[in-house]
């Protein structure tokens, strides 16, 4: 019986092995190797077939509205954006910053600001029309930059205050807001550099799917010439208010309801909310972009380039359909791996640890860690490692008032580490930067899991610092 609790652990390992065999040696598409895997998974772990049925439905239609939604905006604001010339213009824009300071660099900035929203997965897909501008001209620099924006995202979302995740950690810890605002940011920064540096020693190894040639670029620089008259702060503008909307929803998720509760609360939450966003990057984008596509001549392809166009919407929503579908079967399967109960049993097991006092601080990063790897859900496992571990901070030491800020954002660390096939940001994550399943828990998985080391030994060195205050 004792090793009953980690039994649906190694299902889910066994579970991660057929769905990467199968998308990779079988060419099986991600959504049908996980909709297939997911129930016999459940069924495995116990679950009974009408909870399974009823739990992986209502998780696939959630994951599907959000961030599902989200991505058919964004793909549709790229879609408008490149044939309006808008993206390439970007691109030479862009070109000087990122010659200075690289394209993961940049990426890693705007990760930074971006991962303090309500979802990185959401976050993830509202940056995505700019991925081609920030890593340049090849299919290589843009999945450097890809990633590189992927795991700042992760690596802000686990540490800095405005996030769902460590605002959760510190109300349930009781943590002094001002010392984890104060401690939170370096460490962030310092994961954030460190998955720079992660993506670009990637950035010339195995080479990424649909990489263009330069016989392509060739045969696409006159295309590029005939369509620069869109205008690139249209594309700014329809990336950036939504991503701003969705950390005021961050922002009034405070307890302390910091802009207004009541009817201002709901307000503030609705306007980060996949509907809403999917709205104002798409009314954005394409009252921008239409005055610019109406003017080219009538026998012009991209004249067509409209949503009245059924063509046009075909092979942009078609071009979407697969990561929508994969991302609604990953928070399917999510749901199953949270109705096992295994998450919560692995992390009562890891209460038992005993460390020194010196490394109190692991003890909370581990049992987040292995809840978010177990279950899929950064917020839920920052809740369950909070409630976990709150009973406890005086036997680790940590009751004092930097000791409690530090936990909070080890908590927070750990809940962004080991993003795999149970998390839809990971599926996003893989996808705009051009890798196979394979390579995503390589490339990405990996990283998110070192970016958490990087942190507890931030954190650690911290910890010694603050001893005093």
């Amino acid at each position: 019986m004792s090793g009953m609790p980690f039994f649906p652990a190694f299902l889910l390992v066994a579970a991660i092995g057929i769905v990467i065999v199968a998308t990779q040696s079988r060419r099986l598409h991600p959504f049908l190797a996980i909709t297939f895997v997911a129930p016999a998974f459940g069924l495995a772990a116990g679950l009974s077939i009408g909870l399974m049925g009823k739990a992986f439905g209502a998780a696939f239609s959630q994951a599907i509205y959000s961030p599902g939604l989200v991505i058919v905006g964004t793909a549709l604001v790229a879609a408008l954006a490149e044939d309006a010339g808008a993206t390439d213009r970007l691109t030479a824009a862009v070109g000087c910053w990122r010659g200075f300071v690289g394209s993961a660099k940049l990426a890693a900035f705007l990760g930074l600001i971006a991962g303090v929203g309500a979802s990185p997965a959401t976050a993830m897909a509202l940056l995505s029309p700019l991925v081609p501008a920030i890593g340049g001209g090849t299919g290589q620099k843009r999945g450097t930059a890809a990633l590189a924006l992927a795991l700042a995202i992760s690596a802000s979302h686990g540490l800095v205050l405005l996030s769902p995740v460590v605002i959760a950690a510190v109300a349930i810890l009781d943590a002094p807001w001002g010392r984890v605002a104060l401690f939170g940011p370096p460490v962030a920064v310092l994961s954030a550099a460190f998955g720079a540096v992660w993506s670009r020693y990637w950035a010339g190894r195995q080479p990424i799917p649909g990489t263009a040639s330069p016989a392509d670029l060739q045969e696409l620089a006159p295309m590029a010439q005939k369509r620069s008259a869109g205008s690139a702060i249209v594309l700014l503008l329809a990336t950036f208010i939504p991503l701003l909307m969705l950390i005021v929803q961050s922002v009034g998720s405070f307890p302390s309801e910091p802009l207004g509760g009541g009817t201002s609360r709901e307000l503030v939450l609705g306007v980060g909310r996949p509907l809403i966003l999917f709205l104002v990057a798409v009314g954005i984008a394409g009252i921008g972009f239409w005055r610019t596509i109406a003017k080219l001549p009538a026998n012009s392809a991209l004249a067509d380039s409209t949503f009245a166009d059924s063509s046009w919407t075909a092979r942009v929503l078609g071009g979407v359909a697969g990561i929508v579908l994969t991302v609604g079967a990953a928070g399917g399967l999510q749901r199953l791996c949270q109705e096992t109960g295994m998450a919560e049993l692995v992390g009562e097991r890891l209460l038992a640890w005993h460390v020194g006092a010196a490394f109190a601080l692991t003890i909370p990063f581990l049992i987040a860690a292995a809840i978010k790897t177990l279950q899929g859900s950064s917020l839920v496992a920052a809740i369950t490692a909070a409630g976990m571990v709150q009973p406890i901070l005086v036997s680790l030491g940590l009751s004092g008032e930097s000791g409690k800020a530090l936990a909070a954002l080890v908590v927070g660390a750990g809940a962004m580490t080991v993003s795999h096939i149970n998390d839809e940001f990971f599926w996003l994550a893989a996808n705009d930067a051009g890798l196979t399943p394979l390579r995503g828990l390589v490339r990405f998985t990996v990283g998110t899991l070192l970016q958490g080391f990087v942190a507890v030994a931030a954190l650690l060195v911290l910890s010694v610092l603050a001893a005093g205050i």
